[in-house]
């Protein structure tokens, strides 16, 4: 594998750029930036979703669940093979129709394929969110 600086760096912003979209409430500008045939995994979830209309069900869901979604990247992580992208994110979501909020950290590992993301794991603290949603 070589090392391509260029090409990691053009990974990483489209990273930034599917979080800046689903923050800005366009889910399809956050699906645009992935291949049809997309694996998604939150590994702590047990939640698996294959193919993008997969993920574009489960990101309705997301965007019903909660008022406004945020996901800010507070750094990318250099990985050996420049297409794949690690990155840490701070999430920060009013839950609907409560007065909590899912605050969490992510640690997110995207695997590209030709400048889209092909397999996507998601790891995060899942009792903040049983806290937050569920009121735990």
């Amino acid at each position: 594998m070589t090392d391509d600086p260029a090409r990691r760096a053009r990974n990483e912003a489209t990273a930034a750029a599917m979080f800046a979209a689903v923050s800005a409430g366009d889910p399809e500008g956050q699906l645009a930036h992935c291949a049809d045939d997309l694996v998604y995994e939150a590994l702590y979830y047990d939640l698996v979703r294959e193919g993008i209309d997969a993920l574009r069900v489960m990101i309705g869901a997301v965007t019903e669940r909660f008022d406004a979604v945020s996901y800010v990247p507070t750094a990318f992580i250099p990985a050996l093979d420049p297409d794949l992208v690690i990155c840490e994110v701070q999430g920060d979501h009013p839950v609907t129709g409560s007065d909590r909020r899912y605050r969490n950290r992510y640690l997110m590992l995207m695997q590209f394929r030709d400048g889209k993301v092909v397999h996507w794991r998601e790891l995060s603290n899942p009792k903040e969110y049983e806290r937050a949603v569920l009121g735990r």
